[in-house]
């Protein structure tokens, strides 16, 4: 089949997939349609549209089901193209919770109900894809940390300073996706009982100053770094409060160099998380958090140092790269893929 990948960044687990369906790469236009100006949004969507390469049978989108829907809705498509769309992004959640809601959400689920195959990144995702689309055709698939970063993770051997009170956490676009909010707020709770806490906030998030004074004390925010690993090492817990964060590899990473992880109930990674211990798995809630904190590093170091190896085991059963034969396998029995 023909094959077309549309996507925005890309994400590089996403971009091995489409290398391996020999799909030809297509940047989508960055769409307006959060604008207040619902001209402009229209008009952008429109223009995307009608710029769309139409000789494909095979439209994989990281996210960008749109085009190719509204295309299709206009007959725009050849009439047996297939779409299958990523689904890696908050929107089914934001769906859920209400935070998208009246106009916007009724057109995107009356393009959703175009997509003839949602690939759901991890288990979570596919609950809330289902509960919102119960007839939609679905597979689960899990991507995986950077070859080069998995090596290395598992090379080093050293233990992280268990007892170093440094709480980590990562994100980049969106601070408020990732959550960050409430790990600040549930930090300035912690350094009441913990005065020498620190929270290294890493990651480039251009919206973070809303959310965090990086000038507080005890707060660091260092933006992207080339080490990570020596991030994780320093730290004591890694935090990840995801407002339906599908599978974010950067609390993987974390694991596999030894970190234990709290996770909200919204973060894709509990499947993982909650198999090394269910207490890690909390609510979007900064007091809920901060009191899991304190009672993580109120542990003694055996404790620590037991959840730290049940960490690394776990996270090893998500690192190998995506079976590309079973998924073209699992595409051919939804009956989108020749």
């Amino acid at each position: 089949m023909k094959t077309l990948f549309l996507y925005y960044d890309p994400h590089y687990a996403h971009a091995e997939i489409a290398k391996k369906l020999n799909a030809d790469f297509y940047p989508a236009p960055k769409l307006k349609s959060e604008s207040s100006n619902m001209l402009l949004g229209g008009l952008s969507i429109l223009k995307a549209v009608f710029t769309l390469p139409k000789n494909y049978d095979l439209y994989f989108c990281e996210g960008t089901y749109i085009i190719p829907a509204l295309a299709r809705k206009l007959g725009l498509l050849r009439k047996k193209a297939k779409i299958v769309n990523i689904l890696a992004s908050p929107l089914l959640y934001y769906i859920k919770v209400g935070k998208i809601k009246g106009i916007r959400k009724q057109f995107a689920l009356w393009l959703l109900k175009e997509v003839d195959l949602f690939v759901s990144i991890g288990k979570m995702e596919n609950e809330i894809l289902k509960e919102i689309l119960p007839n939609a055709n679905s597979i689960v698939v899990y991507p995986r940390p950077k070859k080069e970063v998995v090596n290395a993770l598992l090379k080093d051997e050293r233990m992280p300073d268990l007892n170093s009170q440094i709480i980590l956490t990562i994100g980049t676009h969106d601070a408020y996706y990732k959550g960050i909010d409430i790990v600040y707020k549930a930090f300035k709770k912690v350094r009441r009982i913990f005065i020498n806490a620190k929270l290294f906030i890493v990651g480039d998030m251009p919206d973070l100053s809303k959310y965090v004074n990086c000038e507080d004390e005890g707060v660091y925010c260092l933006g992207y770094v080339d080490n990570l690993e020596m991030f994780i090492k320093m730290s004591s817990l890694y935090v990840h409060m995801g407002r339906g964060d599908t599978f974010p590899l950067s609390s993987i990473e974390a694991m596999l160099g030894g970190l234990p992880a709290i996770v909200s109930k919204w973060t894709g990674t509990k499947e993982i998380v909650s198999a090394v211990d269910k207490k890690l798995i909390v609510k979007l809630n900064p007091k809920e958090l901060a009191n899991k904190i304190i009672w993580y590093f109120s542990l003694n170091n055996a404790k620590k140092t037991k959840l730290s190896i049940r960490s690394k085991e776990e996270a090893k059963n998500f690192i190998k790269s995506v079976n590309v034969k079973d998924f073209k396998e699992k595409m051919k029995k939804m009956g989108v893929f020749a």
